[in-house]
């Protein structure tokens, strides 16, 4: 794990969209309490600690299109500056860090590091999750585990195989083909079961007995977010395209220790199919909130404060998309801290 070391100048999922109404919505990222609200001026970012008793303004109500904390009232406008005081003009001293706050691909991201580089165009593309042509269903899971962990669990889908065997268990495991690759700095994985039955979670869409390959590849972007692309295939015919999905895995730090972990299913199939809309859900609830966050828990009571890489964890073939990552996002960090440019990270020999 990195410690208390996050990368600033790069984007994190704030919280989706549509969490976002009329009322405020705090959360801490790497470590930041920062409070977004929909005001006069669209969508605000602030830190989330009135600076006159350090309340979190985020316990407050969006009022006149601004801020209004729970305490005192004083109101906080976009620049970060109190813009009214109940009993007198606003301090001058009174104001908060503004961050930058952007909705894109149904998310809402902030900027932590320098205003001045806070690009848009710096967000890897998801546009999926907002193409009318598919079905989304999202969700949200708060997760005592570090962000490196999950993506650890992203960027190698073996364990599918095991976590989620009543939903993705495939009798073509161990045939498994697997290769990884990188494109810039992001990091590509894909695993392929050939020729075998369909597993349960898919059994329900076609012939049960039909032999298919199924390819789950992943594209790792820093510094912590996944798109999962799921394909069937006929068996040896990997142009012959059966159905699909995309997913989103949007793993954001909260602070050492723990994590928001945004995900969403995108879908090419019974678009209009409410039923299926719930089949998602209910597999986005087990496979998440009563698998994958159990085995991450009980992963981060084990290591606890200690870098995971420095106990020497044994390394199998399959992780060489964790480890890119891990060393992807070191790298970029130390690089951040030394105020040394960016360069992509060179692929290592194969």
């Amino acid at each position: 794990m990195s410690g208390a070391a996050y990368l600033r100048n790069c984007w994190y999922v704030f919280a989706w969209g549509d969490e976002i109404g009329e009322s405020p919505l705090g959360r801490t990222i790497a470590g930041d309490p920062i409070v977004v609200f929909r005001g006069d001026d669209g969508l605000v970012a602030l830190e989330d600690m009135c600076p006159h008793r350090f309340v979190p303004l985020s316990r407050g109500t969006v009022t006149d299109g601004v801020l209004e904390c729970a305490y005192h009232g004083l109101r906080f406008g976009a620049g970060g500056r109190c813009v009214f005081n109940p009993l007198g003009d606003p301090p001058e001293a009174a104001k908060v860090r503004v961050y930058p706050v952007v909705q894109l691909h149904a998310a809402i991201w902030v900027w932590l590091g320098d205003p001045d580089r806070a690009d848009v165009a710096l967000i890897p593309d998801f546009a999926f999750l907002t193409d009318p042509a598919r079905a989304t269903v999202t969700g949200y899971t708060y997760a005592r585990a570090d962000y490196q962990l999950a993506i650890d669990n992203l960027t190698d889908l073996t364990h599918v195989q095991f976590v989620h065997r009543d939903f993705q268990a495939s009798e073509a495991y161990p045939r498994l083909e697997h290769r990884t690759w990188q494109e810039g700095d992001d990091v590509y994985r894909a695993i392929t079961f050939p020729d075998g039955r369909p597993a349960p979670f898919i059994a329900g869409a076609m012939d049960p007995e039909k032999r298919i390959d199924i390819t789950m590849e992943t594209r790792w972007s820093a510094p912590s977010l996944v798109k999962l692309t799921a394909s069937v295939t006929e068996p040896g015919r990997p142009d012959h395209y059966l159905f699909g999905n995309y997913s989103a895995h949007l793993v954001t730090p909260e602070q050492p220790g723990t994590c928001h972990y945004f995900y969403a299913h995108s879908r090419d199939y019974g678009v209009d199919d409410p039923a299926t809309d719930q089949r998602v859900r209910e597999w986005q609830r087990i496979g998440f909130g009563e698998q994958d966050k159990p085995i991450l828990e009980a992963q981060q009571a084990r290591v606890g404060n200690r870098d995971l890489m420095k106990m020497r964890p044994v390394i199998l073939p399959t992780d060489a998309g964790g480890v890119r990552a891990r060393r992807i996002l070191a790298k970029r960090i130390l690089e951040e801290e030394r105020g040394i440019a960016a360069e992509p990270t060179p692929e290592p020999a194969q």
